[in-house]
This record gives structure tokens, C-alpha cells and sequence, in this order.
């Protein structure tokens, strides 16, 4: 009897013991208080969250009744002996409202885990009182608007484990918010050193990478993706025993080389887009057996693509595209056979595709693009079943393609070809299921007529067409997600469709270089509010450019040039605030100078040449036009004097840039279901030597100045010489006087200089053997004497860019200099007339100029024209890239 009670209360005793702990702590009162006071803090916004998960967490924390226990609340984890909140997580809660620094969540100080991501703070400081929650072993603040400097208290947090700062940007702009000093992240670093994973992506932080980073032995993920770093990236961090992700991508002034690897390395993934890492892949990096994804797209690796990349057979992704590799594809690449990614395009690798890609089914994304591939297009192709996204384009396929090997590829949404003879066969594709393409270019692939079975494409985002032979009028495919649509360099005609107004979504269009006749169409230039780019050079286009720009406009480039377009320059495009380029050259706009432009803050290219231009360009010209690197005013009927003021005020012309990148914008679009940034690139038209030259993406070193065949009088103005960062300039067959201005000498990047076909006398000065860029000089026909100035680049022209100068001696000229002449300036010659003797012998050397200006007119046109021959290919390499669709950076 008593075993059976003694075995009883132990059942009992067992129970409760039981029961006891799976009881949930009670919280302690002054933790629920402040959890309830923050709460306050925040309404409920669905637009606050974007993961397809978040709900309101802080719905079910209650003050009383049964689910007043916060450590029931959701988001909040107790510790179980002594009821403390040591886990707060409201990630995607769809919170919105603002942190204050007084904030009652920093009385939770047992607080261990603190996760705020995916919410709407206002752009709230991260309060310096952070520091205050000592015991944080994790701490996620990522994508939550925050702003400003991230507190340096926050070093004071040793004991994190995980910091997660990463992706807080302005969700109107993108703009980045936060900012992180480098002593305090090297602090952090310092105090911290138990620290596993960093996340601070899109984190501004313009410093170099701490070398202390290489002192945590514990790291095992490094995300400082788009942070403004720059300076030597330290290898050592990829050789840390635990090391297994590095992520460093998009910032361009990084530098490194990749380390020899251990066989001993945890690294899976390692993304170094878009940053300045250089030299050989080192053949040890097939030691590395544990990595799945090497994405090195847009750096400056060169030499061979490594055999023992082949050793790899974990990778999933490989991404070479945008550097600088050589050779033959390796046929061993066949081994990877669990890629979905392989991205070589870009590079200059030789060669036929390998055979042995055939083995390499699980591929979703191809691209081989703009190498010089050669040989025919695999049939394999039409086998690999899984492939998404095919880039072909930009090589030296052979010819013809059926375009059935891309028919059965079911999942096909984007397909990329050029320069090839593109064969659909009616009979074979008659029954076909075409995929629904998202991005579709056949570029240079002798197309005469629009594919059919583009009427049914209702998901086409890009589609690109240019340089081909399609004749007729203009085809509009399905356009409710189409947002780049490029027919340029094609036979159409007939007027552009009201129809196309529908394409609501439109952000580039380029219709330019076809035969389009009729008005623009008025509601086209409703779609200001959406489009960023709009080119229709090149046609037949008549009528005027409405006036009827809004103030929500968003263009960023108008080329309309060489049209037949008449009217004004219409006054509400001063509404297109973010318009960086302008072309309406070679037209019949009749008007005065627009000097009203100068207002739009970010414009950098100006082309208003060959048009009926008139009058003298106000005294203000030179105050507005902040950001001006481009001017063509050439072939207009403008006068008056060319004032200092003018180039006083051109600031953006002083910048000498070092590096040479063009132009472009970034574009952030939803494509193939994904946010990603797009960068479109410019194209303008300059009159030069006489020749109009279209650039299809203009380098940013390009400064320009164009005032040539106009009727300025006057001197040219010594501010002139500030602009330190002209690349070229061109006053010719103008109407000025006075001497050659010596600042002149000071425009030390200057590579072209035309004054020919003026009335500009005195000596040349010696100040211009000073610029050592000159490669196109010319001051011919004018009234210059003295001594041709001797050294660098002006010894290296000839006889045409000094004749017509009867008053110049010395090399190259046949007319040596006396030894007078030589060795002083001339001085001032006295007429030994006056009075009407005086009046007579100025009427008749005015006549003699006027007959010598006439003449050289004409003559400096055709040298015009001969030195636009001539330096046509030099002026193409150093400002951009002559051609039609150049999707390749310059690399060498």
C-alpha cells in the first residue's frame, strides 16, 4: 500500500513537473508596458512590407484579457527561467511610423535578437541608444528606411554574432540612406570579433575595405554590395578558415586579384560584378571544391578561361561576361553539368561553341554574346530544353540560321541574335507553339518583313529589330508590358500610328533612321510622363514639336534631328527637368536662341546645328547650363559678339574626367518578373569638319563647342581658357577679329582646334605648343602673321591648316621668315597715309579681305570636308563609338 501512495505522488510530482515546463513564461510587467508603448509607435500600412509573407505581428499583442502574456505574442521569444524578452522579431509587419531616440524598445535590454527588416520607418535615424542593448547577439535593421549616419555607439555591440544593415534605401529614388563611417565599422570590427555575418549592402560608406576584416576567423558571410568602396580589396579575407560567401559587387573603384586558393576553403560563393578586380584566374581556384556560384560579370580579368574551372562540379552559376578573356572555350567546361548559369559573353574568346555544352541540360541562362565565335549555331541548342535567356548576338556565326532551333524551347523568354541570315520557314513553323517571349532581338539578321508570330506575343517587354531590310509601315506589337521597342536603321514609311500612344509603359523607343513621313503624332508626346529615351532622327517628319511638355515629363533624351520639323524650340520642354540630351539639329526650327534651357539643371548636350537660328545670343547666354559638355550651333544665322560671360559660367567643361565611360542613365525596371537596374545609353549627332557624325553612345570625356558657320563678330573672349576640360573646338567660318587669344594654350585636353575662315590677325601665339593632344588644327584663311610657333603637336601639320595667311612664315609653309621675323614680334605698321587717302586705302583693304574671306570660304569647306575624312576614325575613337548597336564597353 505504501509503494502504490509513494508511487502515486511521484506520478503526481512527474506531472506537474511536466506541466510546469511547458508552461510559457509570464512576462514581466514592465517589458509588456514598453512593448505596448512601442507598439503605439506605428499604424499599419500594407505598402510598409514587400515580402509575400509579412502580416501585422503587433495585432495580437493585447493588453488584457488571455493573450496578455507578451511572451504569447507574436514575434517575442522569453527566455523560460526568467521570463525576459530576449527576442524581438516584427520583420515584414507592415509597420509605419517613426524610431525615436527615447523609444521604449530600448528598455528590453536583455534583448539578444532584434529583427525590424521590411518595414516603413520614415526614414528614422538609428538612435545613438542602440548601444544600450548590450546583450545582442543579432541585429537586422536591413530594408526598413532607415537614414543617416549609422551611430558610432553602435561599436559598442561585442558581443554581435550577425549585423544586417543592409538594402535601406528611399523607396521613391532608391537612393541610398545610410551611411557608415570607416572607424566606426573598424571598431565594430575590433570589438566584435565573434562576428559571422556582415550585410551592409547599398550602405554609403566611400571608404577603402578595413584590413582588420581579415582578423575574423568566425566570418562566414561578407555583403558590402554597392557601398562606394574603394583602394585594394584584401585578399586575405578570401582565404579565412570559414569563409563561405563574399559578396562585394557593383563597387567600381575596388581593385584586387583573386589569391592562390587552399583545397581546405569553405567558399561557395564569391560575386565580384562590376568592380575593378584584374589579372588571370589563378588555376588553384579548382581546388576550391565547395563553390556553386563565381559571378566575375563586368570586371577586368583576362588571359584564358582556367582548365581546372572544370574541377567545379558543384557550380551552378559561372558568369564571366564583360571582361577581357581570350582563347577557346574549354570542351571540359562540359563537366559542370549542374550549371543553370554560364554567362561568357563580352570577352574575346575564339573559336566554335564546344560540343560538349550539349551535356549541359540543366542551363536556363546562355549567354555567349559579343565575342568572335565562329562556325555555325549548334543544333544542340534546340535540345537543351530548360534554357530561359539564349545570347548569341555580336559574333561570326555562319549563315543561314533556321529559326526552329529556338521553337522547341518552351521556357524561351529571351533570345538575342545579330548579324546572321535569319530563316523562317513558313511550312516549318506554320503548326508551331512559339514561346512568349519577354525579350526578343533580332538585330542585323536580314529581315524584309515583320515575323508573324509576333501578333501573338503578349508579353514582350524589349523588343529590338534594328538594322535590318523590314519595309512598310510601322508594326505595333502586343504593348501593355512593352517597355523598349528599337525598329532604327530599317526601310519603314508611312506615318507613325496614333496607335502607338497605347504603349503606356514605354521607356525607350527608337524609331530613328527609317522614312517615316507626316506630323509626329500629338498624343505621342503624352507618353513624356513615361518615356526616358525617344529618338526619331532621320526620317521625313514634318510639322512642329507641340508645346505641351508637363511638368511630371520624364525624358532624359530627345533625338529628333534631321527631319524637316519647323517652328519654335517649344517653351514648356524648361518642364523636362531630368533632360540630359537634346538634338534637333538639321531641321528648319526658326527661332532665336533658346536661352531659356539653360534653366534645366541636368542638361549636357546641346545640338541645335543646320537649323534657322537667328539673332545675337543674349547677354545672359553663358548663366544657366550648369552640366554643359556638348554645344553645336553650327550652320545657323546667330550674330553679335561672343562675351566672356559666356564661358565663365560652363563649369562641367572645366572637368577633366579620368576615366572614360559613357554616357548613360540607370533605369530601374521590372523585367522577367525581377526589379533590376537597366543602363540606357545616349546618342547625339555633331556637326564636324562638315560632316555630321551620329554617335550611338557618347563618351563622358566629350566636351564640345561648336559656333562654326554663323556671323559672329569680335574678339574671341580669354575666358575661354578656364574650360580646361574642352575636348574640341570649333569657331571657323565665322566673322571674327583680334589675335588668338594665348589662354588658348591653357585648354590643356584639347584635341581639336578649327578658327579658320576669319578675320583673325597677329601672331599665332607659342602658348599653343603646349597642347600636346592637338591631333586636328587649323587656322587657315585669316589675316595671321609672323613666325609658325615650332614643337610638339603643331609641328606634326601641314601646309592646309596655315595657308590663306600671307603674313606667316617658317615650317611647313615654303615661306621662310627673315631672320627679323625669326627672332622678334613684328611690330605695328603705320600707314604713311591720312585723311581721305586714309579712308580710301581702308575701303580697299576691305575689299581685298572681303574677296579673301569669300574665297577662303569656300576653300575651308572643302578642307572642311577633307579633314572630316581625314581624322574621321581618330575623332570616332576618342569621343565614341561610330556604329549601330555597340553593346561592347571600350576595354583596350
Amino acid at each position: 500500500m505504501m509503494k502504490l501512495i509513494l508511487n502515486l505522488l511521484f506520478l503526481i510530482l512527474f506531472t506537474s513537473s511536466l506541466s510546469s515546463a511547458s508552461m510559457p513564461p509570464s512576462c514581466h510587467d514592465y517589458e509588456k508596458s514598453a512593448l505596448l508603448q512601442f507598439k503605439l509607435s506605428f499604424s499599419i500600412d500594407k505598402l510598409a512590407s514587400g515580402d509575400s509573407s509579412a502580416y501585422p505581428k503587433i495585432e495580437s499583442w493585447k493588453p488584457m484579457g488571455n493573450e496578455s502574456n507578451c511572451c504569447l505574442w507574436h514575434g517575442i521569444v522569453c527566455d523560460r527561467e526568467s521570463g525576459h524578452v530576449i527576442s524581438l522579431d516584427l520583420s515584414s509587419s507592415f509597420l509605419y511610423g517613426f524610431i525615436e531616440s527615447n523609444s521604449t524598445l530600448f528598455d528590453l535590454v536583455h534583448l539578444q535578437t532584434l529583427n525590424l527588416a521590411d518595414n516603413h520607418f520614415r526614414y528614422s535615424l538609428i538612435p545613438s541608444k542602440i548601444a544600450s542593448l548590450s546583450n545582442l547577439i543579432h541585429l537586422n535593421l536591413s530594408l526598413s528606411v532607415f537614414s543617416g549616419e549609422v551611430p558610432s555607439s553602435i561599436s559598442n555591440l561585442s558581443n554581435l554574432i550577425s549585423l544586417d544593415l543592409s538594402d535601406n534605401q528611399d523607396p521613391l529614388s532608391n537612393a541610398k540612406l545610410l551611411r557608415l563611417r570607416e572607424l566606426s565599422l573598424r571598431t565594430l570590427i575590433q570589438h566584435s570579433i565573434g562576428l559571422e555575418i556582415i550585410r551592409l549592402n547599398n550602405v554609403i560608406m566611400s571608404s577603402q575595405v578595413p584590413r582588420v576584416l581579415a582578423n575574423l576567423t568566425s566570418l562566414r558571410y561578407l555583403g558590402l554590395i554597392n557601398c562606394e568602396l574603394y583602394g585594394a580589396f584584401p585578399k586575405d579575407i578570401l582565404l579565412l578558415p570559414n569563409i563561405q560567401i563574399v559578396s562585394v559587387a557593383f563597387n567600381e573603384d575596388l581593385v584586387g586579384h583573386l589569391p592562390e586558393f587552399q583545397n581546405t576553403s569553405k567558399l561557395e560563393i564569391l560575386r565580384l560584378t562590376s568592380t575593378g578586380f584584374s589579372g588571370n584566374i589563378p588555376t588553384s581556384i579548382g581546388s576550391v571544391s565547395s563553390l556553386t556560384a563565381l559571378i566575375f560579370f563586368n570586371c577586368s580579368f583576362h588571359g584564358s578561361i582556367p582548365l581546372s574551372l572544370s574541377q567545379l562540379i558543384k557550380l551552378t552559376s559561372l558568369d564571366l561576361s564583360l571582361n577581357n578573356f581570350e582563347g577557346r572555350i574549354p570542351n571540359s567546361m562540359a563537366n559542370l553539368t549542374q550549371l543553370s548559369t554560364l554567362g561568357l559573353g563580352s570577352n574575346y574568346l575564339t573559336g566554335e561553341v564546344p560540343p560538349g555544352f550539349a551535356n549541359l541540360t540543366r542551363l536556363t541562362f546562355l549567354e555567349l554574346g559579343y565575342n568572335e565565335l565562329h562556325g555555325s549555331i549548334p543544333s544542340f541548342i534546340s535540345r537543351l530544353e530548360n534554357l530561359q535567356v539564349i545570347g548569341l548576338a555580336g559574333n561570326s556565326f555562319s549563315s543561314p540560321v533556321p529559326f526552329d532551333l529556338f521553337v522547341k524551347q518552351k521556357e524561351l523568354i529571351a533570345l538575342r541574335l545579330s548579324d546572321v541570315e535569319l530563316i523562317l520557314h513558313p511550312a516549318a513553323l506554320s503548326n508551331a507553339t512559339f514561346p512568349q517571349f519577354a525579350d526578343l532581338q533580332l538585330v542585323g539578321c536580314s529581315l524584309t518583313q515583320f515575323p508573324k508570330f509576333l501578333h501573338n506575343q503578349t508579353t514582350l517587354e524589349l523588343l529590338i529589330l534594328a538594322n535590318n531590310q523590314i519595309e512598310g509601315p510601322l508594326f505595333l506589337p502586343p504593348l501593355s508590358n512593352l517597355w523598349r521597342y528599337d525598329l532604327s536603321y530599317n526601310a519603314l514609311s508611312g506615318e507613325i500610328p496614333t496607335s502607338i500612344c497605347n504603349a503606356t509603359s514605354l521607356v525607350e523607343l527608337h524609331l530613328e533612321q527609317n522614312t517615316f513621313t507626316g506630323k509626329i503624332p500629338q498624343c505621342l508626346w503624352n507618353l513624356s510622363n513615361s518615356l526616358a529615351m525617344l529618338s526619331l532622327s532621320h526620317n521625313i517628319l514634318q510639322g512642329t514639336i507641340p508645346n505641351t511638355f508637363s511638368r511630371a515629363c520624364t525624358l532624359k533624351m530627345i533625338n529628333l534631328a534631321d527631319n524637316q520639323l519647323q517652328g519654335q524650340v517649344p517653351r514648356s520642354l524648361a518642364n523636362c527637368s531630368s533632360l540630359e540630351v537634346l538634338d534637333l539639329g538639321n531641321n528648319f526650327i526658326t527661332d532665336i536662341f533658346p536661352n531659356w534651357l539653360g534653366a534645366l539643371p541636368e542638361l549636357q548636350a546641346l545640338a541645335l546645328g543646320s537649323n534657322r537660328l537667328y539673332g545675337a545670343l543674349p547677354v545672359r547666354f553663358g548663366l544657366g547650363f550648369p552640366n554643359l559638355r556638348i554645344i553645336d550651333l553650327s550652320d545657323n544665322t546667330l550674330t553679335g559678339n561672343l562675351s566672356d560671360e559666356i564661358f565663365l559660367n560652363w563649369h562641367a567643361m572645366r572637368v577633366q574626367h579620368q576615366s572614360q565611360l559613357y554616357m548613360t542613365f540607370t533605369k530601374s525596371l521590372i523585367v522577367f518578373g525581377f526589379i533590376t537596374e537597366n543602363s540606357l545609353y545616349y546618342s547625339i549627332e555633331i556637326k564636324y569638319k562638315g560632316r555630321e557624325t551620329k554617335y550611338e553612345q557618347i563618351l563622358n570625356i566629350l566636351t564640345s563647342i561648336d559656333l562654326s558657320n554663323n556671323e559672329f563678330v569680335g574678339k574671341i573672349p580669354d575666358s575661354i581658357g578656364n574650360l580646361t576640360g574642352l575636348q574640341a573646338l570649333n569657331l571657323s567660318h565665322n566673322k571674327l577679329i583680334g589675335s588668338i587669344p594665348r589662354s588658348l594654350g591653357d585648354l590643356s585636353s584639347l584635341e581639336s582646334l578649327d578658327l579658320s575662315c576669319n578675320l583673325l590677325s597677329g601672331k599665332i601665339p607659342q602658348q599653343l605648343t603646349k597642347l600636346t593632344f592637338l591631333e586636328i588644327f587649323n587656322v587657315s584663311y585669316n589675316h595671321l602673321t609672323g613666325p609658325i610657333p615650332q614643337g610638339n603637336q603643331i609641328n606634326t601639320f601641314g601646309n592646309d591648316s596655315f595657308e590663306g595667311n600671307t603674313g606667316l612664315c617658317g615650317s611647313p609653309l615654303s615661306n621662310n621668315c627673315s631672320e627679323s621675323e625669326a627672332q622678334s614680334p613684328p611690330q605695328p605698321q603705320h600707314s604713311s597715309y591720312d585723311g581721305e587717302d586714309e579712308e580710301s586705302s581702308t575701303l580697299i583693304l576691305w575689299i581685298i579681305i572681303s574677296m579673301g574671306y569669300l574665297s577662303g570660304l569656300v576653300v575651308g569647306v572643302i578642307l572642311g570636308r577633307i579633314f572630316a575624312r581625314r581624322y574621321h576614325e581618330w575623332f570616332v575613337d576618342t569621343f565614341g563609338r561610330s556604329g549601330q548597336l555597340n553593346k561592347r564597353r571600350a576595354k583596350r
